[in-house]
């Protein structure tokens, strides 16, 4: 479906989601991990997810970054690249160069579950970039990507090429495709109604009130 990414990064934030996710029984959707944001700001992050998996090594390979740089050439605008190094913080798999040519080609972000380097570039670009640690040493003959748009795994919860993701400083959560609109409207309509109760308890209303009258807190 069609989504307009910078709407709904004005109007959504991952708590709403998940709190939508968990009324229609997908409970399990945010990723429990400790993955952290490394660029400040009060942003939102809303895009597609565009996984990849890299393994560590103990050489050069033939083609330097053969498949990451695939991946890079291949990202569309609202695509965010996801990068499965299953925690491993041995190289800096992303960084400053990278996070330029996805941004030139209108991605919106970068979730690493593993190393990223060049933090002072990344927050210099304000370019979204969420990830599990950080560390200078290149990728080259330390990590290597070695599969894209494959699913994969990322604390608890599994990752398909083109699922919408929310990410803020709370955390990062996911929206299988198969429910996207019916997430997206309840999401919206939740926020609305959060607005709403938000406007009476600033002028007095008890929160016991609001809840037994609105059912949101």
């Amino acid at each position: 479906m069609t989504v307009d990414y910078d709407l709904l990064a004005e109007k959504l934030y991952s708590a709403v989601v998940s709190d939508v996710l968990d009324t229609i029984g997908l409970p399990d959707q945010v990723i429990r991990t400790d993955l952290k944001p490394v660029v400040a700001g009060d942003w939102v992050l809303v895009g597609r997810l565009r996984p990849t998996r890299a393994v560590a090594v103990d050489e050069r390979p033939e083609r330097p970054y053969a498949k990451l740089l695939e991946m890079i050439d291949s990202l569309q605008p609202g695509d965010v690249l996801f990068i499965d190094a299953q925690g491993r913080n041995s190289s800096g798999l992303f960084g400053g160069l990278l996070a330029t040519a996805i941004r030139a080609a209108g991605g919106r972000g970068a979730v690493i579950d593993g190393g990223t380097r060049d933090v002072r570039e990344l927050n210099r670009l304000g370019f979204p970039t969420i990830t599990r640690g950080l560390c200078p040493a290149d990728s080259l003959g330390r990590d290597e990507v070695v599969a894209i748009d494959e699913p994969v795994e990322c604390g608890g919860v599994r990752i398909s090429s083109g699922d919408l993701v929310i990410g803020d400083a709370d955390g990062l959560v996911v929206v299988p495709q198969d429910v996207e609109r019916r997430v997206i409207d309840l999401a919206l309509e939740k926020v609305s109604g959060e607005n709403h109760v938000r406007r009476e308890l600033a002028n007095g209303m008890k929160a016991s009130v609001a809840f037994e009258r609105y059912g949101i807190l």
